[in-house]
């Protein structure tokens, strides 16, 4: 199997890797071309230029696209859709509102091009854990893109959801959910520091991992985060991109999210209230996403 790659960053490029050493061949095409001269490297067919990318692709073409949702997904669908044989198959696996999804697959019916959007959900560590996988599209194409999902997820970690927009919703929801699980977490990280006697709170947190009812991959790296020596460097959270593309995916169900408003609050609150809380989402976020901190 072989497929077109359009995105290089945090994820992209460790999908790409994970692909290649299942054995599919990946065509990749990265905006900066340091990317797709380093994934050369490790198997890939480097192409630095969407032509290019296209003119190493034989037959029926499948490209995924692992690009910031918005404007930067908008202009290359714009510029490759015209330049894309009837029945292709285009893949989108950004973080974006499942509205956004539905929009794309009607601009892809009209070139007769088939529509995927695929939530992602592995960060930096999908690589070696391998990713989850929530897909939108035509079911009946579902098949042809199954060997992807076997190569990047791990077992029974993806799973088709319905037409075009299903995968970026369940998407939006998990991140809702993580949203709501870290503010529980720095809730507690918080709580366990106002006590009248000092409170190891790292050691806490390390023994509430291996068989408390909190247990979690989130909880590991809480730990983690906590142990690190520049932990007492990083500064609080900053806003979260996807914050509107959640607050938008929940309201459009009409749906009642008390706990995901006050996480998505806290994320934008820039007073000195709950700081040792946002340091600690700020260094989770980094430990399981590779998003960036600011510190001291």
């Amino acid at each position: 199997m072989k497929i077109g790659f359009i995105g290089l960053g945090r994820m992209g490029f460790f999908m790409v890797e994970r692909l290649l050493q299942h054995k599919i061949e990946v065509v990749a095409h990265n905006r900066s071309p340091e990317k797709v001269d380093e994934i050369a490297k490790k198997g890939a067919i480097p192409a630095h230029s969407v032509d290019e990318l296209l003119q190493k692709l034989e037959g029926r073409k499948i490209i995924w696209l692992m690009l910031p949702a918005g404007k930067a997904t908008d202009e290359v669908m714009k510029k490759i859709l015209p330049k894309l044989s009837k029945n292709d198959i285009l893949i989108d696996g950004a973080n974006d509102f499942y509205g956004n999804a539905e929009r794309h697959s009607k601009e892809c019916s009209k070139y007769g091009v088939n529509f995927f959007d695929c939530g992602v959900s592995g960060g930096i560590w999908g690589l070696k854990n391998g990713y989850t996988l929530m897909v939108g599209g035509p079911k009946d194409l579902f098949k042809e893109i199954e060997p992807l999902c076997k190569a990047l997820s791990p077992k029974e970690s993806y799973g088709y959801f319905g037409e075009a927009g299903a995968g970026h919703f369940v998407k939006s929801v998990h991140n809702i959910v993580e949203y709501v699980y870290l503010q529980g977490i720095a809730e507690g990280v918080e709580i366990l520091s106002k006590f009248k006697q000092e409170i190891d709170i790292n050691k806490a947190v390390h023994i509430w991992r291996p068989a408390s009812v909190v247990r979690s991959w989130l909880m590991d790296l809480t730990d983690n985060a906590l142990g690190s020596p520049d932990f007492k460097d990083i500064l609080p959270v900053n806003n979260s991109v996807t914050i509107n593309e959640l607050r938008e995916t929940s309201k459009s169900v009409n749906a009642y999210a008390p706990a995901f408003e006050i996480a998505a609050n806290i994320r934008e609150d820039k007073s000195d209230k709950f700081v040792l809380g946002k340091r600690t989402i700020a260094a989770v976020r980094n430990q399981f996403g590779g998003h960036k901190v600011e510190k001291k």
